[in-house]
C-alpha cells in the first residue's frame, strides 16, 4: 500500500474511534441510567409483588429497598410458625398467618414454590441480591412481632432448631441441634419478644439456655413452660404443673392443676380447684383460698404499689399488701 494512503487510512481511523469510542460510553451510559430510572418508576404504586418481582420498600422513607425475581407462582414473605401451644409453653400469643416482615431493612425471609405443600423458606439479603436457598428451612418463628436482637427461630431439613441473627449479616446464633426451642412471654419496650434465655429441648430432656448457649438448668423431664432466675414451671402429659428450681428439686409439693407466675409469686391451682398467692421466697401463701366453679377466670397482677391484686371474672376480690 502507498505510504501516504497507509498513513491517510490510519488517520482516518483514530478520528473514526475518537468519535465513536465516546458515543458508544454514552450509549451504556444512557442505557444504565434509564434502565435504573425505569425499574425505580416502573412499580409507581408500590406494590408488593409486580411484574413478577417482590418490591420492598423503606417504611421510614418509602424508598426502594431491593427486589427479588420470583421463580414460581407461590411467591412472598414466610409466615410465622409457633408450636409453644403443643407443650404448654407461656409464650407471647402471636397472630395466626403472621408474617415476618424485613429484618433490619436488609432481610427477608422468602417462600418460592410451585407447590402448595412445601413449605421451605429461605433468607434473601437484599444488600448483596443473594437467596441463601442452599440453606432451606421448614419453620421459622419470630411470634409475628419480632425477636429482640434480629432474631430468628429456624428449623432446618433435618428437623433440627436453631436461632439465626439476621443483624449486618447473616449468622447461626444458637446451632441447630434442638428438637425445640421457644421463647417465655416478654417484651421490651418495644415491644419485641426478649431472648435473653431460651427453652429448649435436647435428646428428650428440657433445659434453659442463655444466649451464649451455655446450659444453665439440669435436664427437666417435662416441657418447661415458664421460669423466673431461680425457679421453673413444668407441666407434664397429663396437664399436671410443678414448681421446681434449676437443679429439678421441687418447690411446692403435690401436683397443681395451673401454676403461672406474677412478678416474684407464684399462682396456685389445685386439683380441687381452689386458687391462691404463694410467695416463693417466704415459703407461705399470701392471699385467701378461693374455690372456683368451671368457667371461671382469674387474673393476677402486681401494681404499682406493689400490690397483689387478685381478680375472679373481672371483679377485683383481694387486695394484698405484701
Amino acid at each position: 500500500m502507498n505510504p501516504k494512503v497507509q498513513k491517510g487510512a490510519f488517520i482516518v481511523l483514530i478520528i473514526l474511534l475518537c468519535i465513536f469510542v465516546p458515543l458508544a460510553g454514552a450509549g451504556v451510559y444512557f442505557k444504565l441510567t434509564s434502565s435504573s430510572k425505569t425499574t425505580s418508576l416502573e412499580n409507581t404504586n408500590k406494590d408488593f409483588f409486580f411484574d413478577n418481582k417482590l418490591w420492598f420498600y423503606s417504611e421510614s422513607d418509602g424508598s426502594l429497598l431491593g427486589t427479588y425475581e420470583c421463580e414460581n407462582p407461590i411467591c412472598g414473605y414466610a409466615l410465622s410458625t409457633n408450636n409453644d401451644q403443643e407443650y404448654g409453653i407461656n409464650s407471647y400469643p402471636s397472630e395466626e398467618e403472621a408474617t415476618i416482615k424485613l429484618y433490619n431493612s436488609r432481610f427477608a425471609v422468602l417462600r418460592d414454590t410451585k407447590d402448595l405443600s412445601n413449605t421451605e423458606v429461605f433468607v434473601y439479603d437484599l444488600t448483596t441480591q443473594t437467596a441463601y436457598k442452599q440453606l432451606p428451612y421448614t419453620e421459622v418463628n419470630n411470634y409475628g412481632v419480632g425477636i429482640d436482637g434480629n432474631l430468628l427461630i429456624a428449623r432446618n431439613e433435618s428437623n433440627k432448631y436453631g436461632v439465626l441473627s439476621l443483624e449486618n449479616m447473616m449468622n447461626i446464633f444458637i446451632p441447630f441441634e434442638y428438637e425445640y426451642i421457644a421463647l417465655k412471654n416478654d417484651v421490651n419496650e418495644e415491644g419485641k419478644v426478649l431472648a435473653d434465655y431460651f427453652i429448649v429441648l435436647k435428646d428428650g430432656s428440657w433445659y434453659l439456655i442463655d444466649r451464649s448457649g451455655a446450659i444453665l438448668t439440669e435436664k427437666i423431664a417435662d416441657p418447661i413452660i415458664d421460669y423466673t432466675g431461680t425457679y421453673l414451671i413444668t407441666r407434664n402429659i397429663n396437664g399436671i404443673y410443678h414448681l421446681v428450681n434449676y437443679s429439678n428439686a421441687p418447690v411446692l409439693e403435690g401436683d397443681f392443676a395451673n401454676l403461672s407466675f406474677t412478678d416474684k409469686y407464684v399462682n396456685c391451682m389445685t386439683q380441687n380447684q381452689e386458687f391462691y398467692v404463694y410467695n416463693i421466697a417466704e415459703r407461705r401463701i399470701v392471699s385467701q383460698t378461693y374455690t372456683l366453679k368451671e368457667g371461671d377466670k382469674v387474673f393476677t397482677e402486681v401494681d404499682i404499689n406493689n400490690q397483689i391484686i387478685i381478680s375472679i371474672n373481672d371483679q377485683v376480690v383481694e387486695t394484698i399488701s405484701v
